[in-house]
C-alpha cells in the first residue's frame, strides 16, 4: 500500500497531472456557476478529449477536477442569483441568497469556499482510509458475490429516479442492457445484433451514447429556448472575510457535514444533491430554537452545511466507483464509462493492477481542493460578472 501511494504522488505531482488539476478545476468551477448546465453534460462532451490523451491517469484526473470544481462552483450561482448552477447547490441558496440580498455576498461566498474546501479534504482523508480497506474486502468475492454486486447496482438505478418514476428508470435499465448485448459475444465470438455493420462489432460507443443522452439535449434545450438575458448582477464585491466568531460557529457543523456527506456519497444513487439536502435538515433539526428561526433567512450555519456535505460527497461516491465499479451518482456513472473507454476497469483490482491510477485520482483531490480554494476567493469578484451573460451564449 505504501509503495502505491509513493507511486501515486510522484504520478499525481508531475507537472502534467497538476496542469489536469488546474485545468479540470477551473473548467469545472465556470460550468458549475452556469445556472442548469452541471458538470454531467460537460464531463459527456469532454470523454473524446479525455480519450485522445492516451493517459488514463490524466483523463480521470481531468474530469474528476470538472465533476468536483463544479460542485465547488456551483454555490457562485446559488448566492449571488438564486439560480443554482448544479443540483447540488439547490439547498446553498436557501441560506445563501438572503445573505447576498442583506450585502453579505462577499462573506457568503467565502463561507462556501471554506466549507466546500473542508468537505472536500475530509472527504478525501476518508476516501483514503476507507477505499483500500474496501477493496480488500471485495478481492474476496466470486462469480456469485459479483452476480449479487451487478443486480444491486442495477437495482440503486432506481435511486437515480423522481417520485413516481422508479418504472421508467427499470424500463432505461432494461433498453441499457439490451444495448450493452450489441457486439461480439464474449463466450462464442459471435457477432450478436449488429446487422452486418462491422462497426458494431466491438458494441455501440459509450462516447457516442453519452454525448447523446446528455450534451445534444442541453445544446437544443438552448437553441429553441428565447435568449435569456444577464442578470444584471455585477456590482462589486468587496468584503470577504469572516470574524473569529463565525468560524467557530461554523467548524463542528463542518465537521459533522464532512463525515455525514462522505459516507451518503459512497451510497450507489445517493449524491451530492440529497447530501446537501440531508446535512442542512440535520443542522436546522439540531441547532438550538433561537437559531433554528434564522435558517432560510441568511443563517450562516444553513449555508455552511450544505456546501459541506455536497463536498464531501462528491467526494465519497469516488469509493463504489474505485473499488466495485459502481457509480456512486449519475456524474460518477459518465466517469465510468470514461474509465472502461480508456480500457481501465474499476473493481477491487485496480489498487493492485493500476496503483499509480488509483493513489494519484485520490491525491490529486486534495491538490484539487486547494488549487480551487487559491483560485476561487481571489478570483470571486471578477468571476461572478460571468453570470451577466446571457445564458444562450454561453
Amino acid at each position: 500500500m505504501l509503495d502505491g501511494i509513493l507511486l501515486g504522488l510522484q504520478t499525481a505531482f508531475s507537472i502534467q497531472m497538476l496542469l489536469m488539476v488546474i485545468g479540470g478545476c477551473l473548467i469545472g468551477t465556470f460550468i458549475g456557476m452556469l445556472p442548469g448546465l452541471g458538470p454531467m453534460s460537460i464531463i459527456a462532451i469532454m470523454i473524446p478529449v479525455a480519450i485522445s490523451m492516451g493517459d488514463p491517469a490524466a483523463a480521470i484526473i481531468l474530469l474528476a477536477g470538472v465533476y468536483y470544481g463544479a460542485i465547488f462552483g456551483g454555490s457562485t450561482s446559488s448566492i449571488l442569483l438564486n439560480a443554482p448552477g448544479v443540483a447540488g447547490t439547490v439547498a446553498t441558496s436557501f441560506d445563501g441568497y438572503p445573505m447576498a440580498k442583506k450585502g453579505q455576498a462577499g462573506k457568503a461566498l467565502t463561507v462556501a469556499a471554506i466549507a466546500s474546501f473542508c468537505g472536500g479534504t475530509i472527504g478525501a482523508v476518508l476516501l483514503m482510509v476507507f477505499a483500500p480497506a474496501l477493496s480488500s474486502v471485495a478481492l474476496l468475492f466470486h462469480s456469485a458475490e459479483y452476480f449479487a454486486l451487478m443486480v444491486v447496482g442495477l437495482s440503486a438505478i432506481a435511486a437515480f429516479a423522481g417520485t413516481g418514476q422508479v418504472a421508467k428508470a427499470l424500463l432505461m435499465t432494461v433498453v441499457g442492457l439490451m444495448l450493452g448485448t450489441v457486439g461480439e459475444g464474449t463466450m462464442f465470438s459471435l457477432p450478436r445484433f449488429t446487422m452486418g455493420i462491422m462497426d458494431l462489432q466491438s458494441g455501440l460507443s459509450f462516447v457516442t451514447l453519452a454525448m447523446a443522452m446528455f450534451a445534444l439535449p442541453e445544446a437544443l434545450f438552448l437553441v429553441l429556448n428565447p435568449p435569456v438575458p444577464g442578470s444584471g448582477k455585477s456590482e462589486e464585491i468587496k468584503e470577504l472575510r469572516i470574524t473569529r466568531q463565525e468560524a467557530k460557529s461554523i467548524a463542528p457543523v463542518i465537521g459533522r457535514q464532512s463525515i455525514q456527506g462522505f459516507f451518503i456519497g459512497v451510497l450507489p444513487g445517493a449524491g451530492a444533491t440529497i447530501a446537501s439536502f440531508l446535512g442542512y435538515a440535520v443542522e436546522r433539526n439540531i441547532a438550538p430554537k433561537g437559531e433554528q428561526k434564522e435558517f432560510g433567512k441568511g443563517s450562516i450555519k444553513g449555508l455552511a452545511a450544505p456546501e459541506t456535505a455536497n463536498n464531501a460527497a462528491c467526494t465519497g461516491s469516488f469509493v463504489p466507483l474505485l473499488t466495485l465499479g459502481i457509480p456512486g451518482s449519475g456524474t460518477t456513472a459518465i466517469l465510468l464509462g470514461a474509465l472502461i473507454a480508456l480500457n481501465v476497469t474499476p473493481g477491487p483490482r485496480l489498487m493492485i493492477d493500476e496503483p499509480q491510477i488509483f493513489w494519484a485520482v485520490i491525491i490529486s483531490m486534495y491538490i484539487g481542493n486547494i488549487v480551487l480554494l487559491v483560485l476561487n476567493l481571489p478570483l470571486i469578484p471578477y468571476i461572478a460578472k460571468i453570470l451577466t451573460i446571457p445564458r444562450n451564449y454561453l
